[in-house]
């Protein structure tokens, strides 16, 4: 297999087949369970932040936690004024509220991630053809929370839950929207730190996470792959009416969409 030398992570793997890729994952910590939460990225010089994150670095030179808490708690009470907070007949709570408006376009400080391997790869491909992108996979050894568990939701008591980790928080969302369902969403969040590849809190543990480069190559084969065997691709991933109104725009060729 192919190795790449990227600035932010390292020396890191290039598998060039979606087989390569699930032996790779495979063999990197083969004594330990192998669940990992995934993230794709198009462009693998982008540092891991989140989108609020990079919303407050537009115009601040440091993000600090108080900064971070400060935004949160302003766009929750503006969303809240506006009636986003009301759904399916009744109110969400402060994390649903945010992953509400972060499948919506807001930033916030979740950064998503998938329990699928393959709707994280597909983000990695999804745009920028001509650059390489990231697949970044977190082990679940090295985050609190845990599956199927509603967690801390009272945003006072998330910074309580974050204020002294050294790891990530993992959260499950509740099914608010169905891009959360068929994306197999999962988030991670954790007060904002600066470390080399970014702005979550991360493990000194050896190996917490995987970084897989997506070479050029590689995601045109994926894309094709993942649409015409796994049926993973923009309608299935965003089965709204935004998600089909993009696919169905001048970005895509007219039965771009069909697979037959």
């Amino acid at each position: 297999m192919k190795f790449v030398d990227s600035k932010l992570f390292g020396r890191i793997h290039s598998p060039e087949s979606i087989e390569e890729l699930l032996t790779l994952v495979k063999q990197h910590t083969p004594e330990r369970r192998n669940v990992y939460f995934w993230r794709g990225q198009s462009n693998i010089q982008w540092a891991i932040h989140s989108s609020a994150y990079r919303r407050l670095k537009r115009t601040m030179s440091e993000v600090t936690e108080w900064q971070m808490q400060h935004y949160e708690k302003h766009l929750l009470e503006h969303a809240t004024h506006q009636g986003y907070r009301y759904d399916n007949s009744r109110n969400l709570t402060d994390l649903e509220l945010l992953a509400k408006l972060q499948h919506h376009g807001a930033a916030t400080r979740l950064i998503d991630f998938s329990r699928s391997i393959m709707v994280g790869l597909w983000f990695a491909c999804s745009s920028e053809p001509e650059q390489a992108g990231l697949l970044f996979g977190f082990h679940s050894h090295f985050v609190g929370g845990g599956e199927n568990r509603g967690g801390v939701t009272d945003y006072v008591e998330v910074f309580k839950e974050i204020e002294n980790g050294n790891n990530p928080i993992v959260w499950h969302p509740p099914v608010v929207s169905k891009r959360i369902a068929s994306q197999n969403a999962q988030f991670l969040y954790s007060q904002v730190v600066e470390n080399s590849i970014g702005s979550l809190a991360l493990s000194d543990s050896l190996d917490p996470y995987i970084s897989i480069n997506i070479s050029p190559s590689f995601k045109k084969l994926a894309l094709k792959e993942l649409s015409e065997t796994f049926d993973i691709h923009h309608l299935t991933l965003f089965p709204d009416i935004d998600g089909f109104g993009y696919a169905s725009s001048f970005r895509f060729d007219e039965y771009q969409n069909e697979r037959w």
